[in-house]
């Protein structure tokens, strides 16, 4: 009878689960020249299966990255490492970075937190990140 339950509950849980950092990083990475920036840059595949998510909701923890001077922010970039070893600064891969925009105001923190918010994909702005999450909120906080 356990078992049942135990088969039940894990099944309700694999089913509701929201795709994560192991569903961005099916991305294909290839190098192609940018007229635009006159350099090489990588440049995204996204697999049907990530094409599929894109505008869903989707969760992600991580570290926050902040990209403006103000102690509180509504744009900044989630690491799936902390800042030492994230995709800047250490030896990741641009797949484990996603930019945030909220509607709400954050105070940088070192620690880790939790975002949800809707998936964008990026394959033709070398500007940008491969990955942006819109309508974001924080659902934990430390």
């Amino acid at each position: 009878m356990l078992h049942v339950v135990l088969l039940i509950f894990f099944s309700f849980v694999l089913q509701t689960s929201t795709p994560g950092w192991e569903l961005l990083s099916l991305v294909e990475i290839t190098k192609e020249y940018d007229e635009f920036i006159s350099a090489e840059i990588d440049k995204p595949l996204f697999p049907e299966k990530l094409k599929a998510q894109e505008g869903a909701k989707i969760v992600l923890e991580g570290f926050m990255i902040p990209l403006e001077q103000e102690t509180r922010q509504e744009y900044f970039v989630l690491s799936r490492f902390p800042y030492q070893s994230c995709f800047f600064c250490g030896g990741a891969g641009p797949e484990t970075v996603v930019e945030v925009f909220s509607d709400e105001k954050f105070t940088f923190t070192d620690n880790r937190i939790r975002v949800e918010g809707e998936l964008e994909l990026n394959d033709d702005n070398p500007l940008q990140l491969f990955y942006v999450l819109r309508n974001s909120k924080i659902t934990k906080w430390p």
